[in-house]
């Protein structure tokens, strides 16, 4: 908001000294210029001309320039065009043409060869050869070499002149000097490939989308902006390659003093600018502008539009003046309006001239955002309040740059125009009158929703009541809600009045005794109901299908039920009157378990006991449950089955081993699933060197085989497995004499780890030890 006049600035002030994070030039200073663009482009066609082909264009071979013989004398020139289209538009800096030498027909004639630009001609033969406008000067070259690959040629001002005249091609004509034309020692042969190397720069183009805080500048409007250093940016246009030199830079001024201006490089972005306008320069109130163009270092584009904007950073002093001609400020009871009835406020600017719109929300209100008539004027808004009672509205008024001023609040109080409702006790089966009070002055009918359902009226009696009975005669949610309101004459509607009420659903009470046990267990089942004139009830267990016994005289039921499965089971019952009105349902739980079997064994326990392939008993029961059989494996194995109590059972592993077992009653059923955990000792062999003495001393060496002698312990041990530290281990057989010997050269110290096996694969256990090799 501008709250002072026109600011102000010093004559001549730069505010150079102000800008922070820009480089600041003097107007019009070039930046460092980025490297000139280059191009090398082949010739779009080349041809050779041979006085004794006259009226042949000859576009195979080499390229023949000068006299030369076979069984004949010819003479020949050579032709080469480009097409020069890259360069229109451009600052063209340097073009050479390459013309590679192949041969000289005799290296003691000084080169003789000539460059010619030529007439633009579709096709060219000895007979028909274009005008030789301009002789081409050649650059030296630098070799002393009969036959160079550097034979260049400076193009630049003839491409300059062809492009001036709007020539999209230039044709160049290689040919010996007329005095020596039709001499054969000063023929040569060319490369056709000959390449033009040109170097050139392509003026930038004026920069685009320029963009002043979050507003895209149109050179129409002037947007007003909260800020002294609002954000500037730009797209930059440069068809070159950008090596860092493109560069943009932007002039900053006031509007009212463009003697003013400022020019800054920007920091450098590939594309684009994104920088602040100078720190100091602009004044709150003041209008602004600034405008961009793109340098590359060898030239400058055109200034882009000047793009505008208003500075103002001051809020509105004063916030809104709110009144309504509906309701009252600081009204009480019983209120104003009405809820669901429209009524109007009106936000005025209160004295602040450059406000534009109001923001305003409130209790039951949707916020929202209205715009003034016009700037530092009012506008007026129609609010359906939701609720009724106390409420309030609060507004905020808006300036051109968007700032907010203090927030005004505006109490008031909405008459109550919804109808209450008089609720009985409900239960199922049994009517109850509902009756309905209205609020709304001219209320003719209620209109009412249960449960979402569709919506019924019931008219407004002189008493400004109505009334309506509802039956529940389906069981169901014990809960529903009802949405009552009025309408009067003109179709207007009142406040809703939204309660909720309770339906009793009669469930009779389900006791289970015992409603924990096992599967197989009956269980009682006894239903008290809750009631008068229970003839019947309907149960259902689980997933099987309802059921239907008759009450007992006094309304009650018992029966029995044996589950046959484990798990909960739920019991679901309800009774039914004479008239046939079910209840909802009651319940209960039925709990059945399945225990496991229990493990025992003196041979295998958590302690470790026995050794590897050492049979060991184990012993099953059911004490709680009945069963005819059981399953079991250990460990992994496939399970197995047996009708008797006990097993016998061989580990062919020491360590850690687990048996499940589970039980089969004489229907099939199958008991939970018991773990038994067992350790069994470990049989390892003994292991002995000649080279380790026990009680030494030591006589193995680095590098000097090791002998070990290793008796197994496991009974029946056929073979020996070891290995050194983590690697594979390698098997040696059991002699006659019940060991097994192998050799081991050490670099130093070593772990040996040995067993033995079975031939049915039973295994010891480990034995590991350190040996430590001395060095000396």
């Amino acid at each position: 908001m501008r709250t002072s006049g026109r600011p102000r600035h010093g004559a001549g002030a730069l505010v150079a000294a102000l800008v922070t994070g820009l480089v600041v030039v003097a107007p019009g200073t070039a930046n460092a210029a980025q490297q000139p663009n280059w191009a090398m482009p082949l010739p779009v066609k080349w041809s050779t001309t041979d006085s004794k082909r006259p009226h042949e264009e000859i576009t195979t071979g080499d390229q023949r320039v000068g006299a030369w013989r076979d069984d004949k004398h010819h003479i020949g020139k050579s032709y080469l065009t480009f097409d020069i289209t890259r360069f229109k538009g451009t600052q063209l800096f340097t073009a050479n043409l390459r013309t590679p030498e192949k041969a000289a027909n005799d290296c003691t004639k000084p080169r003789s060869t000539q460059m010619w630009v030529v007439r633009p001609q579709n096709k060219i033969t000895w007979a028909d050869q274009p005008a030789e406008i301009a002789n081409v000067a050649p650059n030296p070259v630098p070799d002393q070499d009969c036959v160079s690959q550097a034979v260049t040629w400076n193009v630049v001002e003839p491409v300059k002149q062809a492009l001036e005249k709007g020539q999209t091609t230039i044709t160049f004509a290689l040919r010996i000097a007329e005095q020596f034309q039709g001499e054969v020692e000063y023929g040569r042969t060319y490369d056709p490939t000959g390449r033009l190397n040109a170097t050139f720069n392509t003026p930038p183009g004026t920069p685009t989308d320029l963009k002043i805080d979050i507003h895209t500048c149109n050179g129409t409007t002037t947007p007003v902006i909260p800020s002294l250093t609002p954000r500037v940016k730009a797209t930059l246009h440069d068809a070159d390659p950008d090596n860092g030199g493109v560069s943009g830079r932007v002039a900053f001024w006031p509007v009212h003093a463009p003697e003013q201006r400022i020019e800054v490089v920007a920091p450098w972005a590939p594309g684009s600018i994104d920088t602040l306008f100078p720190a100091g320069l602009v004044q709150d109130g003041g209008t602004y502008a600034f405008a961009v163009r793109t340098e590359d270092g060898f030239t400058n584009s055109e200034w882009s539009a000047p793009c505008r904007f208003t500075a103002d950073i001051t809020a509105p002093a004063t916030p809104p003046m709110i009144s309504s001609a509906t309701f009252r400020e600081n009204g009480g009871p019983p209120g104003d309006g009405g809820e669901g009835m429209p009524g109007d406020f009106t936000f005025s600017a209160n004295g602040v001239t450059d406000v534009v719109a109001f923001e305003y929300d409130g209790l039951g209100i949707p916020s929202g955002r209205v715009a003034a008539d016009a700037p530092g004027g009012k506008a007026t808004i129609t609010i359906t309040p939701t609720t009724d009672g106390p409420v309030s509205i609060q507004a905020r008024s808006l300036d051109r740059a968007g700032l907010r001023s203090e927030t005004r609040t505006y109490r008031y109080w909405v008459r109550t125009t919804g109808p209450w409702v008089q609720l009985p006790q409900f239960e199922l089966g049994t009517p109850g009158e509902v009756v309905f009070n209205a609020n709304q002055d001219g209320a003719t009918r209620f209109v009412y929703q249960l449960d979402g359902g569709q919506e019924q009226s019931v008219p407004v009696g002189d008493d400004r009541k109505g009334r309506h009975t509802f039956l529940f005669t389906v069981p169901g949610s014990e809960y529903h809600a009802l949405k009552v309101w009025t309408v009067d004459d003109a179709g207007t509607k009142s406040g809703v009045h939204d309660t909720n009420f309770y339906v009793d659903q009669l469930r009779p009470w389900v006791d289970v005794d015992p409603w924990d046990g096992i599967v197989g267990q009956k269980r009682t089942i006894t239903v008290s109901p809750s009631r008068d004139g229970v003839v019947s009830y309907v149960y259902k267990i689980g997933d099987d299908p309802e059921k239907v016994l008759p009450a007992a005289a006094d309304g009650s039921l018992t029966f029995e039920y044996t589950p046959t499965t484990k798990g909960y089971h739920d019991v679901l019952v309800a009774s039914v009157n004479a008239a046939g009105v079910r209840s909802g349902w009651g319940d209960g739980t039925v709990v059945a378990e399945a225990p496991a079997p229990t493990v025992t064994s003196n041979d295998y326990k958590y302690e470790p006991q026995g050794a590897p392939g050492q049979a060991g008993t184990f012993t099953f029961s059911s004490p709680r449950i009945p069963v005819v059989s059981y399953e079991y494996r250990f460990n992994g194995d496939p399970w197995q089955a047996t009708t008797g109590t006990q097993i016998q059972w061989a580990p062919k592993k020491p360590g850690y081993h687990y048996l499940y077992v589970r039980g089969v009653t004489e229907s099939g059923f199958e008991t939970d699933e018991q773990s038994y955990m067992f350790q069994v000792k470990p049989l390892p062999p003994t292991v002995t060197s000649p080279q380790f003495p026990d009680g030494g001393p030591v006589t193995a060496r680095p590098n000097q085989p090791v002998e070990f002698v290793v008796t197994p312990a496991l009974p029946g041990s056929h073979e020996v497995l070891w290995s050194i530290s983590f690697g594979a281990p390698t098997v040696v057989p059991v002699g006659e004499d019940g060991k097994a010997r192998f050799t081991y050269t050490p670099g130093g110290s070593f772990e040996l780890t040995v067993s033995s096996r079975t031939p049915d694969g039973i295994v010891s256990g480990d034995v590991k030890r350190t040996y430590s090799v001395p060095t000396s």
